[in-house]
């Protein structure tokens, strides 16, 4: 399993259902993250097995601001150039470490180590600039997730496989909802997923249920105590 981070000033993960006022999701979602690493192998998207991870490495922060945006043509306007204030919902200082493991393994292994990449690599948006940073390349153990046993996930969760929250003393539980689950091509997507995490970092505690045989999640052990789940 490949595991890199991704960091950086800014981040901006434009919810779909926002288009006057650009909202942010906290995190990034699984549609862009598969996005990104078919950009840096020089894909137009990923095919095949991809399983990933997310963990928040710094407390979700956002901010407001209005930017001078240039039309869209696809919002029904009239001319492409015409300039707009929009106000834009930033995500500030994120940091992500990210847990691969799939059929590009290998490649994306060699390529992030050697900080190469074929196109671009943002979060979000093309003013949001960041560049992935090797971490480890592990031989993880997949566990066998009984339904009712309590896991301790460093990672996000997707809420389906939750039977019940365990709150822990101090921590900042936060869900979103709806995201794109899989991207089929031209702006086109397939299904959504709602997603469990930690808004300063922290682990989710949970009971485990059965997940969804059409939205599967896998759980690796990291540690002795945690546990990550790739989805």
């Amino acid at each position: 399993m490949l595991v890199f981070d991704l960091r950086g000033n800014l981040a901006h993960f434009r919810r779909p259902d926002t288009t006057g006022t650009h909202a942010t999701y906290p995190f990034i979602p699984r549609t862009v993250l598969h996005g990104f690493i078919a950009s840096v192998l020089g894909l137009e998207q990923l095919s095949g097995e991809n399983w990933v991870g997310i963990q928040l490495l710094s407390p979700v922060r956002t901010c407001s601001q209005e930017m001078s945006m240039l039309g869209k043509g696809w919002l029904g306007e009239s001319k492409s150039t015409f300039n707009r204030r929009t106000s834009i919902e930033l995500v500030v200082n994120p940091h992500y470490r990210v847990y691969y493991a799939g059929d590009q393994v290998e490649k994306l292994s060699e390529m992030i180590y050697q900080g190469k990449s074929y196109y671009h690599t943002y979060l979000g948006s093309a003013y949001c600039l960041t560049f992935p940073r090797y971490i480890d390349c592990l031989k993880m153990k997949k566990i066998n997730a009984e339904p009712g046993s309590i896991l301790n996930c460093c990672t996000v969760v997707p809420s389906h496989v939750i039977d019940k929250l365990i709150p822990v003393g101090g921590s900042q539980y936060g869900r979103v909802g709806g995201m794109h689950y899989r991207h089929l091509g031209e702006r086109r997507f397939e299904g959504t997923i709602n997603i469990i995490y930690e808004a300063t970092g922290r682990p989710v505690v949970f009971k485990v249920k059965n997940a969804a045989a059409d939205k599967p999640v896998n759980f690796y052990r990291l540690g002795e105590e945690e546990v990550v789940s790739l989805w």
